[in-house]
């Protein structure tokens, strides 16, 4: 879908939800993300119901399901989501992705982490 979309040279908060969540991959990145860490929340939790029985029936309470459920999300979000928000901009009509870091350091470590 990336670059499906042409935008305008005036971009409002609508056509830029959109470059951010479709065009630039957003959702996909979020559910990605989401997905793995909800795979390493649900192995922790099978852990310490396996290994310690008897610590998590006395410990566990209803409200840590919720938590378990909304931290991947959360961090799918904060992972991806947050930074795309401030580095991305439409320029010519066009979606361009983590492309203006304020600073160039930004720029640097930005580019070693998503270039393996």
């Amino acid at each position: 879908m990336s670059g499906a979309f042409k935008y305008g040279d005036n971009p409002g908060p609508a056509k830029m939800a959109l470059c951010l969540l479709v065009d630039g991959s957003g959702l996909i990145a979020l559910g990605l993300n989401g997905g793995r860490t909800t795979v390493v929340v649900i192995t922790l939790d099978r852990y310490w119901k396996i290994v310690h029985p008897l610590h998590h029936r006395k410990h566990y309470r209803r409200w840590m399901l919720y938590v378990e459920l909304f931290i991947p999300w959360l961090n799918g979000a904060a992972t991806y989501l947050f930074p795309a928000i401030g580095t991305s901009r439409i320029v010519n009509g066009m979606c361009l992705m983590a492309s203006f870091w304020p600073s160039e350091s930004m720029d640097k470590v930005c580019s070693r982490i998503t270039s393996w």
